[in-house]
């Protein structure tokens, strides 16, 4: 276990990234996307639905999975986005009500 002043410093060293707004901004490339800059909404529905991970995290963990199928000489593929079309469609159907 680390020692509480380790601890401490790391703690200080998040707060210090997190207190710059380029760290913190959407990363998301799915900009039509109704939740994008909604950061705890997005990750709290794609944990409801358990269905696959939010878009910005991907990039992170294609890279480790990528590297560990590898390794068992598997291979792996990308989801592909939903349409941009299907977006504007909802925007039209909200507007619609």
């Amino acid at each position: 276990m680390e020692a509480k002043e380790n601890f401490y410093k790391r703690i200080c060293e998040i707060r210090e990234i997190l207190s710059e707004p380029k760290n913190t901004a959407c990363t998301c490339p799915k900009i039509a996307c109704e939740w994008h800059g909604k950061c705890k909404e997005c990750v709290a529905f794609h944990r409801y639905y358990k269905d696959h991970i939010p878009n910005c995290l991907q990039p992170m963990l294609d890279e480790k999975i990528s590297a560990l199928a590898g390794i068992v000489e598997m291979t792996t593929e990308k989801k592909p986005y939903t349409p941009v079309e299907y977006w504007q469609y909802v925007k039209e159907r909200d507007e619609a009500k």
